[in-house]
């Protein structure tokens, strides 16, 4: 199944934030090594796209990227497009990340046993 990459805005921008952040902070070739790591990850989503894991928003998942599994991908299969939605730091607040947020109120009841 090969799916078209579409990249939302806001992720070019929160990607160009991650990678300018880890060349200032760490050099050059920990920036292009994130690169490298966020393009094979792409390319493993376009060719497994229901790897990810399925958010609390309907019709999107998201995979883990990164040597420290720091940032999240969040992406949705549109017919023959891949749109990748955001990349979003997973150290920071969980309740501001949009794609945890929840309808569920209670997630396991008696019922379910």
């Amino acid at each position: 199944m090969d799916l078209q990459i579409v990249a939302k805005k806001r992720f070019l921008n929160s990607f160009q934030k991650i990678t300018s952040r880890l060349n200032k902070e760490w050099g050059k070739k920990t920036a292009e090594d994130f690169n490298t790591i966020v393009i094979r990850k792409l390319d493993l989503i376009v060719s497994q796209p229901y790897i990810g894991k399925q958010t609390a928003v309907k019709n999107t998942r998201s995979v883990v990227v990164g040597k420290g599994h720091q940032n999240k991908i969040y992406y949705r299969i549109e017919k023959s497009k891949l749109v990748i939605i955001n990349m979003i730091d997973t150290r920071k607040n969980p309740k501001k990340n949009p794609f945890n947020k929840s309808t569920w109120t209670n997630a396991f009841t008696p019922s379910m046993f």
